[in-house]
């Protein structure tokens, strides 16, 4: 009998698995994704952030959002070529996919600016993932047409919705201040927002 049941559930794991992947895989075909980097376009990924935005208020639960940024971008398309920039940011959004889960967002917000919606998270668990994907982007590097092997790194700023008020702009502003709070620090850094970093001028 128990046998059954787990054959069962696992067969219902898979099934579930496999229509994330399609879905997955039907979004990037309808154009919502970003052709270089695979995640959701800014606008999209602005529409279903709003949406999530509202659910949290509704349930009165937390909503995190961090902004990453490849750090020396310029730098790496003036020394290498802009193919060694795309190739960098693809490497931080396969690194990002990996250290978030399917429920969560993800979209190129920028030229080399990402943004990590994640819902049902506090400031803490927005730390881990940060933490996490900061290190999945230097665990390897970027290996570029020559075979020339290239180390980057991310800069990352985190906010967290606090007001039932707030929206999505509200908490990507929080996060982007974060992000120039961060930079200030130097490269390769993570900020989490506080008030007081509205009074810090921007970098």
């Amino acid at each position: 009998m128990w046998i059954i049941l787990g054959i069962a559930l696992l067969i219902v794991i898979v099934w579930q698995w496999h229509t994330i992947r399609q879905l997955r895989q039907d979004l990037f075909n309808s154009g919502l994704n970003d052709k270089l980097t695979g995640l959701y376009h800014r606008h999209h990924l602005m529409a279903l952030a709003e949406s999530e935005i509202n659910r949290a208020q509704r349930s009165n639960s937390k909503v995190s959002a961090m902004i990453v940024d490849l750090d020396y971008c310029a730098k790496i398309n003036h020394q290498h070529g802009h193919q060694a920039g795309d190739l960098a940011l693809q490497h931080v959004a396969r690194a990002a996919n990996e250290s978030i889960r399917d429920f969560d967002l993800a979209g190129r917000f920028s030229g080399e600016e990402i943004v990590l919606i994640l819902p049902n998270t506090d400031q803490h668990g927005a730390c881990v993932v940060a933490e996490r994907l900061r290190n999945k982007v230097k665990q390897s590097t970027v290996v570029l047409p020559d075979q020339q092997q290239l180390n980057i790194s991310v800069t990352i700023g985190i906010a967290t919705l606090h007001e039932e008020t707030e929206t999505i702009e509200d908490l990507l502003l929080a996060a982007d201040t974060a992000l120039q709070a961060a930079m200030k620090a130097g490269i390769d850094h993570i900020h989490l927002y506080q008030v007081e970093d509205e009074n810090a001028s921007p970098t």
